[in-house]
C-alpha cells in the first residue's frame, strides 16, 4: 500500500510525542487560538509539530491542512493534500477523560471524494485504523468490515450531542433515534467514533450539528467507506464536501444503507411533526 508507512508511522510517532508531553502538567496550557479561533493547548501544538516533522520525511512536496495552524507547505506544496487533526478530543485529553485521537487523510484533490488513504490512532490504547483506496480497511493490521445491521432497534448508535446551547431543539430532533436504538454512546472524539462504525463495534454515528470540519472527518469517513459502510448528509445523499479550503458538514455514517434510510425517516418524522 502506497501510503501505509507515511500515515501509520506518523501516527505512531505522534502518539509517542503526545504521551511524553502528558508527563508534564504543562500539556494543558493554552498557547494561542488556532486558525479557526478555537483555543490551542500545548498538547495540540506538540502533536501537530510531530506530524509535520514526520510527513516531511515522506513527502518532498505536499500541502498539509491542519486543524490547528491551517495550511502548511512542504516543498512546493500539493497535491497531495494531507488533512490533519492533531488531537481530536482535546478537552477529553486535558480533563483526563480517556478518549482522544489523531487523524490523517491523504488526498490527490480538494474534495472529500479525492481522499486516497487515511488513518486514525486511538492515543489512549494505540489502536490504529487505516484504509487505502481499493484496499479495504484495517485495524492494527487486520481487515475490518462494518456490522451489517439494518435496523435502529438492533443498532449501537453513537452521536455527537455537544451543542452548548447553539442549536435549540437539536437533542429533541434526534431523540427518537436515541430512544429506539438498542444502545447509545457518545465518546467526545468523532474521528474515533466513526472508525468504530468501520470496525463493526458501532453501527452508526450521527452528527447533524454542522460544526464538524473536514479536518475532523476526512480520514474516518474514508475508512468507513472502505470498510463497506455509507456516509451521507441529512437528506441521504453521499457526503461530498471541500477539504481544501476546509468546510463543515452534517453527516451520518452507517453500516448499511438500510439503517441509514431508517435513521433519515426518523429525522423527517420529527421535522414533519415540528412544522
Amino acid at each position: 500500500m502506497k501510503y501505509f508507512d507515511a500515515v501509520v508511522q506518523t501516527l505512531v510517532n505522534c502518539r509517542g510525542r503526545v504521551w511524553e508531553c502528558m508527563k508534564c502538567s504543562s500539556y494543558k496550557q493554552p498557547i494561542r487560538r488556532n486558525v479557526f479561533g478555537d483555543e490551542m493547548k500545548l498538547i495540540d501544538l506538540v502533536a501537530e509539530k510531530s506530524i509535520v516533522e514526520s510527513l516531511g520525511r515522506y513527502f518532498s512536496n505536499a500541502t498539509i491542512i491542519s486543524e490547528e495552524s491551517g495550511e502548511i507547505t512542504i516543498g512546493c506544496g500539493g497535491p497531495p493534500y494531507v488533512v490533519v487533526d492533531p488531537i481530536d478530543g482535546s478537552v477529553n485529553a486535558v480533563r483526563g477523560y480517556p478518549c482522544f485521537s489523531t487523524s490523517i487523510a491523504i488526498a490527490d484533490g480538494v474534495m472529500l471524494s479525492s481522499v486516497v488513504a487515511g488513518g486514525v490512532v486511538n492515543i489512549v490504547n494505540g489502536d490504529i485504523y487505516y484504509a487505502e483506496k481499493g484496499c479495504g480497511a484495517y485495524l492494527n493490521g487486520g481487515a475490518v468490515r462494518v456490522s451489517g445491521i439494518e435496523s435502529i432497534g438492533e443498532a449501537l448508535i453513537s452521536a455527537d450531542l455537544n451543542v452548548k446551547g447553539r442549536i435549540p431543539g437539536y437533542i429533541a430532533g434526534i431523540s427518537s433515534i436515541l430512544e429506539k436504538a438498542a444502545h447509545v454512546r457518545f465518546l467526545g472524539t468523532d474521528a474515533l467514533e466513526v472508525c468504530l462504525v468501520a470496525s463493526g463495534a458501532a453501527d452508526a454515528f450521527i452528527d447533524l450539528r454542522g460544526f464538524l470540519r473536514s479536518t475532523d472527518l476526512s480520514a474516518s469517513v474514508f475508512i468507513v467507506r472502505e470498510a463497506g459502510g455509507v456516509v451521507a448528509d441529512a437528506d441521504g445523499n453521499d457526503l461530498e464536501i471541500s477539504i481544501y479550503p476546509p468546510s463543515t458538514a452534517q453527516f451520518i455514517a452507517s453500516s448499511t444503507r438500510g439503517l441509514l434510510k431508517e435513521i433519515i425517516r426518523e429525522l423527517k418524522t420529527y421535522e414533519d411533526c415540528r412544522y
